[in-house]
């Protein structure tokens, strides 16, 4: 019995170090668009507090026709980002303006309806400050967690509103055509170095409930935030 239960424990140990390794595997897999790069942008002051500042700009389309694989790569009817590997600096205000082209509905969960981890809980909606979006208005999120023990905690749920499905198509970028976005801007505090997983929670892949192919695949619908 003494034999056994070692072997028990040993099993745990292994299989507790396995989990370790793939998802350390995982921060370190290479994402498959080149690093976009924030851009300096001067200073912000938040909460009384002064910031270096810096700047992304991010789309999110239906398809992966608007030229960041050429004609849409090996899935170009996938739903994507326009890019998956995202580097910021340390201690920084990141502000990021995030063009949404698709369409939309409702989670499976409200809660990725809510603004959480932003300067003051809010994102900038077409000009307008909210604190939510209409949770059957979603068309996608952009959700920040770190996957790897060593990094400062950084959690972020960004929803993104739909577009109307009965919006006219009269935007041309790359092969694709989009209607007008939904444009959100929200800025976040980064703390130390670390690397941080982001992916979609508005179910838009296929197969496991929706959660199948795009949605956990680097390049459409996750990525990294590497702050360094």
């Amino acid at each position: 019995m003494r034999r056994l239960g070692l072997g028990a424990f040993a099993t745990v140990v292994v299989g507790v170090a396995l989990v370790a390794i793939i998802a350390w595997l995982l921060v370190l897999a290479s994402p498959h668009q080149a690093a976009a790069t924030a851009t300096p942008a001067g200073t912000m002051t938040v909460n009384g507090k002064t910031y270096n500042h810096v700047k992304l700009n991010l789309s999110v389309f239906p398809d992966s026709l608007y030229g960041g694989r050429g004609s849409g790569g090996a899935h170009p009817d996938w739903v994507s980002f326009s890019n998956d590997n995202l580097v910021v600096p340390t201690n920084t205000a990141v502000t990021v303006t995030m063009s949404q082209y698709d369409t939309g509905g409702k989670p499976n969960n409200p809660y990725f309806a809510t603004v959480v981890g932003t300067v003051n809980d809010t994102i900038d909606v077409n000009g307008t400050t909210e604190s939510s979006v209409k949770v059957d208005n979603v068309g996608h999120t952009f959700t920040l967690r770190a996957i790897a023990g060593n990094a400062p905690t950084l959690f972020l749920n960004v929803p993104l509103p739909a577009v109307s499905n009965n919006a006219p198509n009269t935007v041309h970028i790359g092969h694709g055509v989009y209607a007008q976005p939904e444009v959100v801007t929200f800025t976040f505090i980064t703390k130390g170095k670390g690397v941080y997983m982001w992916n979609c929670e508005y179910p838009c892949g296929d197969s496991v409930a929706g959660f199948g192919g795009a949605m956990g695949t680097y390049g459409y619908m996750s990525g990294t935030l590497t702050v360094k």
